[in-house]
């Protein structure tokens, strides 16, 4: 129940697939014990989807109460084939900040806008407006996203609420283009309330984390080796020249707590005929997040655990 009512929630990320590999990966690590050498540490961390679980874990003290690895490995399903596995140097996610915005007005009757000040109204110019911070403010050559998810106001028609909630997911890879999309949406929120003699919005950063850099030496290393095992029209390395994935993830926070070598692996995780099928009747795949996300269990698990398995036996093994 959200705000009093029955809202209807499927997480659909592939998460379940995630910790499937998870714990297959730890049984096969455990099971080759006396191929490899040292400590291994299976990090189970919460929270991933709001960007927000690694940091707590550090901030639990996860490697003051725990061993800090010298690598660390993380993978993610997709929508890409299963068996086929992407590697990619340098920035491989987006970072990725959540920002909640508050615009404060005059609640009156619909029939007496003029002693009203309309938030609803705000909202709207600012929806359109904030665009124009990717559009004439960003280098069209760097990427950056500013998306609104959420735009709630009022319970009736005929009624001018005092306040509009506006919930915004801001997306980039460079540090001087996330200050510029972070300044931008700031900017724009008080300048579209000042239009409208309004008092200043609130425009709070909810949470946010940093791109995942991978170790371009390690993730090539990484590709040759599972070239070797899964075969080489299974493996893509992209290199630190080609942009990343969009979306984000906190896996960079073991990086900027002091890990020094990190890959990330993306997973395929559907059947390559659903794929054909969709291809076929010209509609776009389900990608993350879509109610009709559905990965291939059994190829797309057992890849992951491939992957992670490897992974560390390439860096571990005897």
């Amino acid at each position: 129940t959200v705000d009093g009512k029955l809202t209807f929630v499927d997480h659909a990320c592939g998460h379940d697939s995630h910790m499937a590999w998870w714990i297959g990966t730890a049984k096969a690590l455990v099971t080759m014990k006396a191929q490899w050498h040292g400590t291994l540490v299976m990090v189970d961390q919460p929270a991933e989807e709001v960007v927000s679980g690694a940091k707590a874990m550090l901030d639990d003290g996860l490697y003051t109460r725990f061993p800090k690895p010298d690598f660390a490995f993380g993978a993610h399903v997709g929508s890409s084939p299963t068996g086929q596995v992407s590697v990619k140097q340098g920035a491989t996610t987006s970072a990725s900040d959540s920002i909640v915005i508050t615009f404060h007005g005059q609640g009156a009757h619909g029939s007496m806008p003029d002693k009203s000040i309309d938030p609803i109204v705000m909202g709207a110019r600012f929806v359109e407006d904030v665009q124009t911070v990717i559009s004439r403010q960003k280098d069209p050559q760097k990427f950056g996203v500013v998306t609104v998810g959420s735009f709630h106001a009022g319970t009736v028609g005929n009624i001018i609420p005092d306040t509009a909630q506006l919930a915004l997911s801001l997306r980039s890879y460079e540090p001087g283009v996330r200050k510029l999309l972070l300044d931008g949406v700031g900017d724009t929120a008080r300048a579209v309330a000042q239009m409208s003699h309004a008092p200043a919005p609130d425009v709070v950063r909810i949470h946010g984390t940093a791109p995942v850099i991978n170790d371009p030496a390690l993730a090539a290393k990484a590709a040759g080796m599972l070239e070797q095992a899964l075969g080489k029209e299974h493996v893509a390395l992209v290199p630190t020249s080609e942009p990343g994935w969009t979306a984000s993830e906190d896996f960079s926070e073991y990086t900027a707590a002091g890990v020094a070598q990190t890959t990330f692996f993306s997973v395929g995780g559907y059947d390559p005929a659903v794929l054909a099928k969709y291809k076929a009747e010209g509609k776009p795949v389900p990608v993350n997040h879509s109610p009709f996300f559905a990965p291939d269990p059994q190829p797309s698990i057992r890849t992951g655990m491939e992957v992670l398995t490897l992974a560390l036996l390439m860096v571990a093994g005897n």
